[in-house]
């Protein structure tokens, strides 16, 4: 039996009610009031619609922490016994980092499981491997090679992995001309290429290129404190930018919650309906179906 609760929500949603207002070709609302009234509802049903697709596609899309709680490791899968381990898989895509993972060990006490890139060579008793996924599916955490899970006490949600999901999502930054030092978001070392083949979180810092243009480079470090050194050096110094952390939502997942919202204002509130095939369409290629 599994759990999985929201730590922290998006912190805009993919659409703005800007966007939603040309969706439906309307215009500027003179009267404030009114204004409000339907920028509000707007934004119900933008985020009404957000969630729905990321319910059908089973992954996430602004960037948003989530605790997924277990009742113990897994125990061998029949499946995979051939690989030697059973795998713990991370429910929404893209996945971009562990936080923690925590486990209730046989005396009571909460213990950190380490993530171990040493495939083995190290003394860690126990550990956990890291295989990151990808855009269309979850990631998955095994154990460390060649030893098992660690024991854990039979109390409910024993095991709690914290982990960051979706595809990006805006931050408040900082840097200084001619260093690559990214001020304001904090990362965790995973965030960073830990081993060959990985790639670090993109970045995006307006104003920061050369000629005050955005700077887009990805993290190539990340130091104890959770401080970020990026790939690429500012050219120009920005003080609290708003900067992009992660990739772009795909365009076409964009216009599905355009499309879903604008059915919502359309249709008001309909039981049982399902998504338009237009949405499914479009989210058709994103859907997770490793979840």
């Amino acid at each position: 039996m599994a759990e999985i609760d929201l730590v922290t929500g998006p912190a805009e949603e993919p659409v703005s009610v800007s966007d939603m207002l040309l969706q439906l070709g309307m215009g500027t609302v003179s009267d404030p009031t009114l204004s409000a009234q339907l920028s509000a509802q707007l934004g119900g049903y933008i985020a009404a619609a957000r969630q729905a697709c990321e319910e059908w596609c089973r992954r996430v899309f602004i960037t948003q922490t989530w605790l997924f709680r277990l009742n113990g490791f897994p125990g061998i899968d029949w499946r995979y016994n051939w690989n030697g381990y059973p795998a713990i898989r991370i429910p929404y895509a893209p996945l971009q980092s562990i936080y923690s993972v925590q486990y209730v060990d046989a005396s009571g006490a909460v213990q950190s499981l380490p993530r171990d890139t040493s495939y083995g060579s190290s003394s860690s008793a126990y550990g956990y491997q890291l295989l990151r996924g990808s855009d269309t599916q979850c990631g998955v955490l095994i154990s460390a090679w060649a030893r098992p899970w660690p024991p854990t006490r039979m109390v409910a949600s024993n095991v709690m992995i914290k982990f960051r999901a979706g595809y990006g999502g805006p931050a408040s930054a900082s840097m200084q001309a001619g260093s690559g030092v990214l001020a304001g978001p904090l990362f965790n070392p995973d965030d960073a290429p830990v081993m060959a083949g990985e790639t670090g979180t993109a970045v995006t810092v307006p104003g920061a290129g050369p000629s005050s243009a955005d700077l887009v480079t990805t993290v190539a470090s990340v130091d104890a404190n959770g401080q970020a050194t990026l790939a690429a050096k500012a050219s120009q110094t920005v003080a609290d930018a708003q900067a992009w952390i992660g990739q772009s939502v795909p365009p076409a997942i964009v216009q599905a919650i355009k499309f879903l919202a604008q059915f919502y204002y359309e249709q008001g509130s309909v039981v049982d309906q399902p998504l338009p095939r237009v949405v499914t369409a479009l989210l058709a290629p994103y859907f997770n179906g490793e979840s």
